[in-house]
């Protein structure tokens, strides 16, 4: 009787672990694919570090340090690259494939490389960052921004098909 308890105590834990990884997977608005140094986020008053393969969310501030950088995929496909040295706040990203989708991206400090996803192509009025100093919208499929100070250093914007 004791083995069959076990057994049932270790598939309710199995259970229990992957219905909170979906959970957090479905609630998430992407995910770090690549990441090097210290990356952190911090978010409702507490920090974590940021990995290869974890989730990233709404309101998350993303923070590299002076040798890392972190590569995040959005839901709807799009690249960011979070440079070295570089906070990345994200307001929000919400995406459904429809009209109601929008993602705000607040580079606080540091620089960014996007291509941008599914979004920035079917509803690019509701695809925007923000900076310190402005708020762009976003018209093309590839840009990097990089703030020095209080301005804009370099803004290299592409239209790639």
């Amino acid at each position: 009787m004791k083995t069959s308890i076990r057994i049932f105590v270790g598939i309710a834990l199995i259970a229990a672990l992957m219905s909170a990884t979906a959970y957090a997977a479905e609630d998430s608005s992407g995910m770090v694919v690549a990441s090097r140094g210290e990356v952190l986020a911090l978010s409702n008053g507490g920090s974590r570090e940021l990995k290869q393969g974890d989730f990233i969310y709404q309101n998350d501030e993303i923070i590299t340090s002076a040798r890392s950088f972190a590569v995040l995929q959005f839901v709807d496909g799009a690249k960011v690259t979070v440079r070295p040295d570089s906070t990345l706040i994200i307001e929000q990203y919400l995406y459904a494939g429809n009209e109601n989708d929008e993602a705000t991206l607040n580079l606080v400090s540091g620089g960014l490389r996007v291509i941008t996803g599914a979004m920035a192509k079917s509803n690019p009025e509701n695809y925007k960052v923000r900076t310190p100093v402005a708020l762009m919208g976003v018209r093309g499929t590839e840009f990097s921004i990089m703030l020095c100070g209080d301005e804009v250093c370099a803004e290299d914007e592409l239209t790639a098909d």
